[in-house]
């Protein structure tokens, strides 16, 4: 009864809580953008060939590492300023750099085209790299604007209409079959972009021109972004492809295809949920960076019910990953299976350690978030090294790769909370009761192993 209670007072809080309905609300519209990709694929499956997805990974990755630089990072500032004005201001300056980088970019594409040999499809799909990167980069600031707005459905709809764009396109551009997937992406982000820039006040910003006197001093007082954040993004994403690059190599194609498997239908619910979370937390965390007392309790609040969310249906499949994969797809699929089980803790604190994470920005330590990445990188690299080199052994490969996350995920869950005020002893013991709270499924595993 205790129990059924319980939920019931959770539900009735949520539904009182606008904080919990923006969550929801932006959780929904990011779910459904990343549902729609799946139901494009089932024809883009047909209208192209592997290579071609290929070709579309390999140039997609390079404009995304081009983007990471190409604000600056000054697009999470627009969050923090102070005021319509500033926020204009700091739009303004983020925008011409990224016009400034990307321009710079695609003249030594076009060096790089003329100086080196290269057939038609490689030209074609490097010309659009900076164009990716340029229209990707002004939509992140139309994204943190809303944000700062708290203007989350706004949100939601361009993150729907982004990727029903992007599946039409491809589709349509099937008849450029080395360069339509690439192509249909650029041009969706390029739609989408006008799209919604003509429907806010600051549309007039997205521009090229001179850096203005007050756009210079509101970008010195946010150096910290360019000066920490770039390189804390750089090596987080390195960080997140290693197993990509170093499973191949050490345990070949049908190893690297079963973690990622494993790996991708685990983590994108929990992606979904951190960027719902962390893009309304940090928000919240802002308006409240003056009311200590009241940002340590919103915090805590959260802190609980990600627990509540997470716990289960992770305790459930970190004990019994192998039979739920073999069950939904197959027992070829029941190794990869095993290896969600490996990792479900690594992720169960992703999903708490990731969105409270936005408090760092608030709070302008940009550079405890590039130390912290840099670190990570560092031993998540020598986990995999010792599990492929030494061990040889995919299963210790993966478990040290997972324990790695783990403790440094866990660590930023506590430093997240800790920075916001929260007593960190109280959320140890909840987590822990929590944790006994769930211990009759261990039982059950190892009597049903008997």
């Amino acid at each position: 009864m205790n129990v059924v209670n319980f939920f019931k007072d959770l539900s009735s809080r949520f539904n009182q809580s606008e904080f919990y309905k923006n969550i929801a609300s932006l959780f929904t519209g990011m779910f459904i953008s990343r549902l729609i990709p799946f139901v494009f694929a089932l024809a883009i499956a047909r209208l192209y060939a592997p290579e071609e997805f290929g070709y579309f990974a390999l140039y997609l990755t390079i404009a995304s590492a081009l983007s990471i630089v190409s604000t600056g990072k000054y697009e999470k500032a627009i969050i923090l300023v102070d005021g319509e004005h500033e926020r204009k201001q700091i739009i303004s300056f983020a925008q011409r750099i990224n016009s400034a980088v990307n321009l710079a970019a695609l003249l030594v594409v076009v060096a790089i085209i003329l100086l080196f040999k290269s057939d038609y499809t490689q030209k074609i799909n490097l010309l659009l790299v900076p164009f990716y990167s340029y229209f990707f980069s002004s939509i992140q600031l139309i994204r943190n604007l809303y944000i700062s707005k708290k203007q989350f459905r706004q949100l939601s709809v361009l993150e729907i209409g982004r990727a029903i764009l992007t599946g039409i396109l491809q589709c349509a551009f099937f008849v450029f079959p080395t360069s339509g997937l690439f192509l249909g992406a650029v041009v969706a982000q390029m739609i989408t972009f006008f799209g919604f820039s003509i429907k806010i006040n600051e549309a007039s910003l997205f521009r090229f021109g001179r850096f203005k006197p007050e756009e210079k001093v509101l970008a010195v007082r946010y150096i910290k972004f360019p000066k920490f954040s770039i390189l804390s993004e750089v090596m987080n994403f390195i960080s997140s492809q290693l197993p990509i690059f170093l499973f191949k190599p050490f345990f070949g194609d049908k190893m690297l295809g079963l973690y990622s498997f494993s790996h991708r239908y685990i983590s994108t619910p929990v992606q979904l949920l951190s960027v719902s979370i962390s893009s309304v937390y940090i928000q919240n965390a802002k308006s409240l960076n003056e009311k200590p007392e009241t940002l340590a309790k919103s915090t805590f609040s959260l802190f609980r019910k990600q627990v509540v969310l997470g716990i289960i249906p992770f305790t459930i499949l970190g004990l019994w990953g192998e039979q739920i994969f073999s069950l939904i797809f197959g027992t070829e699929w029941a190794f990869s299976g095993y290896l969600a089980q490996l990792i479900s803790p690594w992720l169960f604190f992703v999903m708490l350690g990731s969105p409270l994470s936005a408090i760092l920005i608030v709070k302008e330590k940009q550079h405890v978030s590039m130390w912290y990445n840099t670190l990570m990188l560092t031993t998540r690299a020598a986990s995999l090294l010792v599990g492929g080199l030494l061990l040889k052994d995919v299963v210790s490969a993966v478990s040290l790769y997972s324990l790695t996350g783990l403790v440094f995920f866990a660590f930023l869950t506590f430093y997240s909370l800790y920075l916001a005020g929260v007593n960190l002893k109280k959320a140890i013991l909840y987590l822990l009761k929590m944790v006994l709270l769930i211990a009759p499924f261990a039982v059950i595993k190892i009597w049903l192993l008997k």
